[in-house]
């Protein structure tokens, strides 16, 4: 089941911050993807929550910020009663392609980088967050604006945010990384399903073992090994979602030696096991 990609409806468009009222029986969307970035508000209904890789529960007054093309479902299985949210989309240069550029919004630019992975608002931030949603159905161009630009720096200066997805969903490195590393990024995707070893990528460095360890580390948050299964569990989720690929396929295809050790460290990571990942993904899908 490859997400699908979502066009904005014409009058949406139109618009710097469009704004829709979703209210029925479900979220009326499938598993797809777009190129604006998203926040949505889930005041009623609603069983869970696909964002990347993370399947999750929802509750009234769950507030998340998606990032531009993470794939994304909202779903009321077995229509649990009427859902009710607000959903507002901007694209990444609707004030101009080089807006985030600008050292005054330096902080927002970081937030949305952030949310190549989706992030969830909680607690204070999320009760203040959701009243300045509320507003947005009620106004219309330039107020509209302003009050997402003043939802975004809120949520830029809060440590109530959290990233949805797993770090190897979005695998990019940061963006101060240097070269070096994000040339070893690279071909560790590009080799995802072969053996990896700490002392090929540090030759492609020219360090030593011990101190490519340390620059990676430095420049990615994880060692080689998390970083390496953190990407092999990544791709495993896409391939169970969007293939039928036995379970040993997946986890030849990810690099794994046994379809028991790729068990093991899919069910630490998700909690479940791959089949059941996959039953739960494509349930009323």
């Amino acid at each position: 089941m490859k997400p699908i990609v979502e066009q904005q409806a014409p009058h949406a468009a139109n618009e710097l911050v469009a704004c829709e009222l979703v209210r029925g029986r479900d979220f009326g969307c499938v598993w797809h993807h777009h190129p604006e970035y998203e926040i949505t508000l889930v005041r009623k209904g609603g069983t869970e929550r696909w964002v990347g890789d993370r399947l999750t529960p929802l509750r009234p007054g769950d507030l998340v910020l998606l990032g531009s093309g993470l794939p994304h479902d909202f779903r009321n299985e077995r229509a649990r009663g009427p859902v009710d949210a607000v959903v507002l989309q901007f694209r990444p240069n609707f004030l101009g392609e080089d807006w985030l550029k600008h050292a005054s919004v330096s902080a927002i630019a970081r937030l949305l980088d952030r949310s190549r992975r989706g992030l969830e608002v909680r607690g204070a931030t999320r009760r203040a967050a959701a009243k300045m949603v509320e507003q947005a159905p009620k106004l219309r161009g330039v107020g509209r604006l302003v009050l997402l630009l003043r939802l975004l720096e809120l949520l830029a200066e809060s440590d109530d945010l959290r990233e949805i997805a797993s770090p190897g969903f979005r695998a990019d490195t940061d963006a101060h990384s240097s070269d070096r590393i994000g040339a070893v990024a690279r071909h560790i995707e590009e080799t995802l399903s072969s053996q990896i070893y700490v002392s090929t990528l540090a030759r492609m460095t020219g360090l030593s073992e011990s101190a490519f360890s340390r620059l990676f580390h430095k420049c990615t948050g994880r060692t080689v090994p998390q970083y390496v299964n953190e990407l092999r569990i990544a791709r495993a989720c896409r391939l169970l979602a969007e293939t039928d690929q036995t379970v040993k396929e997946v986890a030849h295809a990810c690099g794994y030696p046994t379809p028991a050790y790729f068990h093991r460290q899919f069910h630490r990571q998700h909690g479940v096991s791959p089949l059941a990942y996959r039953d739960a993904i494509r349930r009323h899908a």
